[in-house]
């Protein structure tokens, strides 16, 4: 062996277990009897997997007093929870979550800690000063023990705020684990409660093996998307509760698209023609209008062909509404609602369809045409990111980017002070690269965006990357990394990269048995632990870098707007 090499062994799938150590087979047996996880029983029996060794390895046993908050709304987080003992209750009034302190789950660096990074950080690349497995996991139980209780009585909070109990055994938090998006609800034990906690490559796994229990999730999702819809929706929030029933009675769930929407996405980028291919069409111009959508989860398209031409007009996100222009000036004039654009949802998508009827019965009594059209649609008119700029977004999927590095090429002098600023907070290794997709004058770096719809989660073993649980953030939890590089294939803007690994005197790490290079995956994070926030913004001295948020129109329509 050579004197200079450091050899370990390489980090596999079953490592870490989710709670430290095994899940005892006791506690195994009761899940499987005990909660709704008892639906995959006879899909593994007939394939011949295990479940109870998923199960030992991706579960843990949490313990909760009253008033111990289990998820709270806002919050990321991709595990699912099945409760064995205790009351568990869901909140259903707004005003609840609004005394709800706001969590902060991650500790940041003093103003001294971030500044003597200029000296402290290590002279050889990509060092760790753990060489078996690199930094030091955050004891997230711990964190979770100070900073989520319900202040006050519980039993007081409890009559104050409406809530709902949550049958013991039953899943809770499934549509953030399956949907990759954030908690839709806070969640609380109103008594001493314990539960079963199921990391998302668990419940990914289960899913894979049994169609029992993938579509149990499935229509937890739409039922629960549902009781969440007249909280989340600024839209409904003006509709009597007698009315929002009836709402609820009508109201049609429709999911389109592929799931797996970034492979491949690399060769065809940019390409029109064939992301279009792709996409999938829910509308066409001329169809009939059965009522007005609205886009619960992934993106879309909005478009008119001319003469064979496809032209972007808009695209869509999450909380946004296609066809309410068009079902107003028909039900205005006594026509049939028609359809003016294209609707293609890209990628893995949730609607919801409001009928006409519905919409006229429910909604226009109690909402003016002027405030609906104001505030709840956007009319082309209305769209200030230019015809060609708006191609560039959507063919190239940035819309998808919730923090989306952003370089203007004519104030940029190339003076590399974000490179270098990166590097300085990272311990001397930038996360991202100044090169990237341009049109006009902007350039689209390749820095991770954050995405709204983080494709780049799906496929990893260990879960090492996720999303911080309350800025929800992507980031790699370096010691569960076991530098397989899924996320690296996953991530269709080639954002993440993979790199070989030293420890603090610049020796080369080297797996025992192969004696191939240990690889960890590395990317930016936005800067998460720093007092200041992300430093490539802050060094740049000519104001020529952003990060733009494209759920955000107005922030990127004041960049896009002339391009």
């Amino acid at each position: 062996m050579d004197e200079q090499e450091i050899r370990v062994d390489r980090p596999q799938r079953w490592d870490q277990p989710f709670g430290g150590q095994l899940l005892p087979d006791q506690l195994v047996d009761w899940t499987l009897t005990g909660t709704v996880l008892s639906f995959a029983c006879s899909d593994f029996q007939s394939s011949g997997a295990t479940l109870s060794e998923i199960l030992k390895n991706d579960a843990r046993l949490i313990e909760y007093q009253p008033g111990d908050i289990i998820i709270r709304k806002g919050d990321y987080g991709g595990s699912v929870f099945f409760g064995l003992t205790g009351s568990i209750h869901v909140l259903t009034d707004a005003t609840g979550d609004s005394v709800l302190q706001t969590s902060k789950m991650l500790k940041k660096r003093t103003w001294w800690q971030a500044i003597s990074q200029l000296w402290k950080n290590s002279s050889e690349p990509e060092s760790r000063s753990d060489a078996g497995t690199g930094f030091s996991t955050i004891d997230l139980m711990e964190l979770i023990k100070r900073s989520r209780s319900i202040p006050g009585d519980i039993d007081q909070f409890s009559r104050k705020y409406k809530s709902i109990e949550i049958p013991l055994g039953r899943s809770i938090g499934e549509i953030a684990a399956l949907r990759r998006s954030n908690r839709s609800a806070t969640v609380f034990a109103a008594k001493k409660t314990t539960c079963i906690e199921v990391r998302l490559q668990g419940i990914r796994d289960i899913c894979r093996k049994s169609r029992m229990f993938r579509e149990y999730l499935e229509s937890e999702v739409r039922t629960r998307s549902l009781g969440n819809l007249f909280s989340e929706i600024p839209l409904f929030h003006k509709i009597p509760t007698t009315d929002k029933s009836k709402i609820l009675d009508v109201i049609r769930f429709e999911r389109h698209g592929n799931e797996h929407w970034n492979h491949g996405l690399r060769s065809i980028m940019g390409n029109k023609d064939a992301l279009l291919a792709q996409e999938t069409p829910v509308v066409k111009a001329g169809w009939r209008l059965d009522g007005f959508f609205l886009l619960l989860n992934g993106f879309a398209r909005i478009s008119r062909s001319t003469r064979g031409v496809t032209e972007t007009v808009d695209y869509l996100r999450p909380g946004d509404i296609f066809g309410m222009e068009e079902l107003i000036e028909a039900i205005d004039s006594g026509r049939t609602p028609v359809a003016t654009k294209d609707f293609h949802c890209i990628g893995s998508t949730d609607l919801l369809l409001i009928s006409t009827p519905a919409f006229q019965k429910y909604i226009l009594p109690h909402i003016s045409r002027e405030d609906l059209l104001k505030n709840f649609s956007r009319p082309e008119r209305e769209i200030d990111i230019s015809k060609n700029a708006l191609e560039f977004l959507v063919n190239h999927r940035t819309i998808n980017g919730n923090q989306t590095m952003i370089i203007d090429l004519d104030r940029c002098t190339d003076c590399d002070d974000c490179v270098k600023a990166c590097a300085t907070t990272h311990d001397g290794n930038p996360r991202f690269i100044r090169e990237g997709y341009r049109h006009a004058q902007l350039m689209v770096a390749s820095a991770c965006m954050h995405c709204c719809d983080p494709v780049c989660l799906v496929g990893c073993p260990t879960g090492a990357i996720h999303r911080e649980l309350s800025s929800g953030n992507v980031i790699i939890q370096e010691s569960t990394c076991i530098g397989c590089a899924t996320c690296v294939e996953s991530c269709p803007y080639d954002n993440i990269r993979t790199v070989e690994i030293k420890d603090a005197v610049g020796r080369p790490i080297i797996d025992t048995v192969s004696g191939n290079p240990i690889l960890k995956a590395t990317k930016c994070d936005l800067c998460i632990d720093q007092p200041s926030g992300p430093a490539c913004v802050n060094a740049c001295p000519h104001d020529a870098l952003h990060r733009v948020n494209f759920g955000d129109r107005d922030l990127s329509a004041a960049l896009w707007g002339n391009s």
